[in-house]
């Protein structure tokens, strides 16, 4: 009996211990795709980072993501930019957002 319920416990503790795994494989390829999107806005010129928002969809492990790229003036000569990502429908999977600023010479 002790042995079954030891068995037991360990099946459990596997099957948390996916899921932990899967989260944590989530969020760092969330983090990979916001990272290159950033990345990707920080590469154009001054005048090519428009202030605005642009939104596309992004599956990550079979969870669909909204990814928001918002663009704001904070001077004539600086612009900051937040990426996020986050699942389409609630409680979907875990988020993740990051930013960055883009300067022009003055």
């Amino acid at each position: 009996m002790i042995f079954s319920l030891g068995v037991i416990m360990v099946l459990q503790l596997t099957g948390a211990l996916t899921r932990q795994m899967e989260y944590a494989a989530k969020s760092s390829e969330l983090v990979a795709r916001v990272q290159e999107r950033l990345d990707s806005l920080e590469a154009l010129p001054f005048d090519s980072v428009t202030v605005g928002t642009q939104q596309d969809i992004v599956t990550v492990r079979g969870v669909v993501y909204v990814r928001r790229a918002t663009v704001t003036s904070v001077t004539g000569l600086l612009r900051r930019i937040d990426v996020s990502l986050a699942p389409q429908t609630a409680g979907g999977g875990p988020s993740y957002s990051a930013t960055s600023y883009a300067a022009t010479i003055w």
